[in-house]
């Protein structure tokens, strides 16, 4: 009995780590590529929910019982939460690898070639002297994130034109690995392997409670 506990103990903590670690190593890929990495915010957004949802979902499938179903409801939750809160197209994109310094130029000169007429004005640029194109920095993760206030819809085909050109000035851009990268892969690396020998010797009695869970 203790033992099956510890094997559903590992088992559950290894379900809430391992996505984390993905995490972990996608930022590090991210940030060691030779070009800065332009996301949109969508996928950014989706990115980091994906890894951290197993937190809540986890506990939640130990409370409610977790069969097939559960599973099932509990996922489609996940997605319905994601497309609900995640940006909108052409609203929000996320740069990587690539300081604020560096970006700014050349989210300007993007910004011009894509027809709008910005200034800077306090975190961001004032666009066509209603929209808001806000900036903000997260150097822990090597990101940059862009994004768009007050969008007017019917501009929508100008700002996929910036969007164009902005991937445009990055790919002009040479980069290297930063250490901090090097840490994202190295953590993943410890994030995966770690709950995998945990669970190495017991793969049998896991193969057989996994059965039960989806029945």
């Amino acid at each position: 009995m203790l033992g099956t506990w510890q094997l559903e103990l590992s088992l559950q903590i290894t379900l809430v780590v391992i996505p984390v670690a993905v995490y972990f190593l996608v930022l590090g890929l991210l940030n060691s590529q030779r070009r800065p990495q332009l996301l949109s915010g969508r996928t950014d957004f989706a990115l980091l929910i994906a890894s951290l949802s197993p937190l809540a979902a986890v506990p939640l499938l130990g409370w409610l019982g977790a069969n097939l179903f559960v599973v099932i409801v509990v996922l489609l939750a996940s997605v319905g939460i994601i497309a609900l809160l995640a940006p909108r197209r052409y609203e929000a994109w996320a740069v990587y690898n690539l300081g604020l310094d560096a970006l700014s130029s050349r989210v300007e000169r993007a910004l011009s070639r894509a027809g709008f007429d910005a200034c800077r004005q306090g975190a961001g640029w004032l666009v066509d002297g209603s929209s808001y194109l806000r900036v903000s920095a997260f150097p822990i993760l090597q990101s940059v994130s862009l994004t768009l206030e007050d969008a007017d819809p019917a501009r929508r085909e100008a700002w996929r034109r910036f969007e164009a050109e902005l991937a445009r000035e990055l790919g002009q851009v040479e980069t290297e690995a930063t250490p901090m990268a090097v840490s994202f892969v190295l953590a993943s690396t410890v994030l995966i392997v770690g709950p995998l020998i945990l669970l190495g010797d017991r793969m049998p009695e896991m193969v057989r409670l996994l059965s039960d869970f989806v029945r």
